[in-house]
């Protein structure tokens, strides 16, 4: 899964726990795709990320907020060199970590959390854009 292109439908606090579900995630496959053989980049509905112990640095989301597409945001993990935009489904990162979202709206937030854990939806395909 890709951050970059995602788009998120709506985040909520559970407990400690942050909670960002994805209208659609950008996937590829695991194999990227032989030469010539075209793009391989789906969507999938319902992922969600579960962000443990999570704290936001400045404003707090909004539940209420216009989230959108994901533009420029990174995964960055205390002890990891370089930020982090693809991640494996269904997967965890342990933290302590620091995530920034940034919609295509231009809005900006980040988020510290002590772990991450990637959920796929029980059931879903992923679907290949229908963009030109």
């Amino acid at each position: 899964m890709s951050l970059s292109g995602s788009e998120l439908a709506r985040i909520t606090r559970e407990g400690d726990d942050l909670v960002l579900a994805f209208a659609v995630a950008q996937v590829q496959p695991a194999t990227p795709p032989r030469l010539g053989q075209g793009d391989d980049t789906a969507y999938l509905a319902g992922v969600v990320w579960r962000l443990r112990g999570a704290t936001a640095v400045g404003a707090e989301p909004m539940p209420e907020g216009l989230w959108g597409r994901l533009a420029d945001s990174e995964l960055r993990v205390a002890g990891e060199g370089r930020a982090r935009v693809a991640f494996a489904l269904p997967g965890t990162v342990a933290g302590p970590l620091t995530l920034r979202l940034c919609t295509a709206l231009g809005t900006v937030w980040t988020l510290q959390a002590q772990g991450l854990a990637v959920v796929p939806p029980d059931a879903g395909v992923p679907r290949p854009s229908l963009a030109c």
